[in-house]
Parts: structure tokens; C-alpha cells; sequence
């Protein structure tokens, strides 16, 4: 038995998909630079808002500025120190900065290595050189080592610090 195949007749759907295809891939093409132009731009302000908090986190531990200190942390943020305690909370951060600011005076450089954002979370890690000046005696004290802060955007779409690690070796004294 002899059957022959005939292909099916194409049909005005298929026609104007197609169509419709193309003209999707020719627009796409056309937008996708401007899409990944606006995303580069976002990402990078971004990045230099966070580069701007981190600096400015570090002039008012110098300057000893209690209240602009804390805004930077999220209410539940964790402080980890090198010698491995895990502070939480803000209560807890406000000891641990009226402390350091009543004990010494801080000259603290921060050495970004990376500066990363993914969606509401970014993270900055680096290293870090600290001279410290004990107030009572006016005796010097180095520390280096390196850091993690770990920065979530908020619901009013700022940024806050809710993890934050030094390592190294804490200076004698402190």
C-alpha cells in the first residue's frame, strides 16, 4: 500500500507568529541595550551609595558620633568581634560604641577588596589598619586585620548594616 504524506498547509496562525516572533527579537534587540544600560547605572549608583555609607561610618567612629553611628545598623544587626563575640541589637551596639568611644580615640582606615550587591543585599569585605589612642594614658595601640559588612536594603529603600565582622588579632588593652 502505497501512502504518501502531504504536509499540512500552513496556517495564517503560524504566519503571523512567526511575524510576531521576529518583531518581538528585532525590539528586544533594540531595547536590550538601553534595559542593561539602566541596570549598569542602578548597580553602580548603588555601589557608591554603599562605598559613601561605609565612609561615612568610619568619619563618625572618629569624630565619636554615638546617635549617626547607630543609624547605620538594622534594629536586630549583629556585631561579631575578633575575639568571637556575637553582639545583637541595638541596645547591644550602643554598649559596645559608648564604650569604645569613652575608652579611646579611633583612627581607623577601611581597604574595600570587594563591594557587591545582589537584589536588596550587598556585601563589602576588606581589610582594615587601626591606631588607637587610650584617652586615660594617651598610649597608642595598632590593630589590623579585615572586615565583613553585610548591608540590607529596607523597606524605605535605604540601606543598613544587619551583620558586621572584624577579624584579627584585637590589640592588648582593648
Amino acid at each position: 500500500m502505497n501512502v504518501c504524506f502531504t504536509p499540512p498547509a500552513k496556517s495564517t496562525l503560524l504566519h503571523c507568529s512567526r511575524r510576531a516572533a521576529i518583531a518581538f527579537l528585532a525590539f528586544a534587540t533594540i531595547l536590550a541595550p538601553t534595559f542593561s544600560s539602566t541596570v549598569a547605572t542602578s548597580q553602580a549608583s548603588t555601589l557608591e551609595t554603599l562605598a559613601k555609607l561605609r565612609e561615612a561610618w568610619v568619619q563618625d567612629l572618629r569624630a565619636k558620633q554615638l546617635e549617626p553611628i547607630l543609624k547605620f545598623y538594622a534594629v536586630d544587626a549583629a556585631f561579631l568581634q575578633p575575639n568571637g563575640e556575637r553582639l545583637t541589637g541595638s541596645a547591644a551596639l550602643r554598649t559596645l560604641f559608648q564604650n569604645i568611644m569613652a575608652m579611646f580615640d579611633s583612627d581607623l582606615t577601611l581597604h574595600c577588596q570587594n563591594l557587591e550587591t545582589s537584589g536588596d543585599l550587598a556585601y563589602d569585605s576588606g581589610d582594615f589598619q587601626e591606631s588607637l589612642t587610650v584617652i586615660a594614658t594617651g598610649a597608642k595601640i595598632s590593630s589590623k586585620g579585615s572586615y565583613l559588612i553585610i548591608y540590607k536594603r529596607q523597606a524605605n529603600r535605604t540601606w543598613q548594616i544587619v551583620q558586621q565582622v572584624w577579624t584579627g588579632t584585637p590589640p592588648a588593652g582593648t
